[in-house]
């Protein structure tokens, strides 16, 4: 029995077919036909992404432009014109809105009339005071401006505030340009220069509160003295005019 079984087993193994083995690929191996596909893919997205990016950026640079555009424009200080330029450039970048009535109707009309002040009204302290004035007060918008300028265009929008903070600006310039050290007969001047419809406004009122509260006994002192040199100097005529030089005719 044993070599029955062996002799079937021995029969069974020789006759049966050689199979043959399976072809097995690989794991995560990609036809090439499946790889140049999503090659291509990959390139299509990639340039779809750079032109995104591109219209981007462009789109960024024309905001930014158009931003830059918008901004307040730096104005030169010092200048005889410089009110009408500040109101020229807000018109420039606002079409259609009334622009802040401080740049004409008080800036711009009370630097032509104080400029048009020469040595008949105002002593050589004061003229000097006058143009110091002037350009302090454009300064000070210009500081407010590039503090920022966003911020500035905003307060620009608000006429009344603009003009509030304006008025703010016009007790320091006057005091720090050396105010207090004129004579009277300057100060005298300078006060009735201003139209007193003006000077009766609340922000009138409030700025000549200001000049007012900066005052201290000394400057009182100062102005009376200065008052009195400034008497004798149009009282008494310059020395050098009161003695006659003999004139001379030379025969040749």
């Amino acid at each position: 029995m044993r070599l029955f079984r062996g002799g079937l087993l021995r029969h069974t193994r020789a006759t049966r077919a050689p199979s043959t083995p399976a072809t097995r690929h690989p794991r995560n191996t990609v036809s090439p036909a499946s790889t140049g596909s999503r090659a291509a893919a990959a390139r299509h997205t990639d340039a779809f992404e750079a032109a995104t990016r591109g219209a981007t950026r462009t789109r960024t640079a024309t905001a930014r432009t158009a931003s830059a555009r918008n901004l307040p424009a730096e104005v030169p200080t010092g200048t005889v014109d410089y009110y009408r330029r500040r109101h020229d450039d807000f018109v420039r970048r606002n079409p259609g809105v009334t622009p802040p009535a401080y740049y004409l109707e008080y800036g711009q009309k009370y630097l032509e009339r104080f400029n048009n002040l020469g040595p008949g009204e105002l002593s050589p302290k004061g003229l000097e005071w006058r143009d110091k004035t002037l350009k302090a007060l454009q300064e000070a918008i210009e500081a407010k401006r590039m503090e920022d300028p966003v911020a500035f265009a905003q307060l620009e929008r608000d006429p009344e505030a603009f003009k509030r903070f304006c008025y703010d600006t016009h007790s320091h310039a006057y005091v720090q340009s050396g105010l207090f050290k004129l004579p009277a007969q300057d100060l005298l001047a300078i006060a009735t220069t201003p139209d007193f419809k003006d000077l009766l406004t609340r922000d009138g009122l409030r700025q000549v509160g200001d000049v007012l509260a900066q005052m201290r006994f000394s400057d009182l002192v100062r102005i009376g003295g200065n008052t009195l040199k400034q008497f004798m100097r149009d009282l008494i005529p310059p020395f050098p005019s009161l003695i006659r030089t003999p004139s001379l005719s030379l025969p040749w």
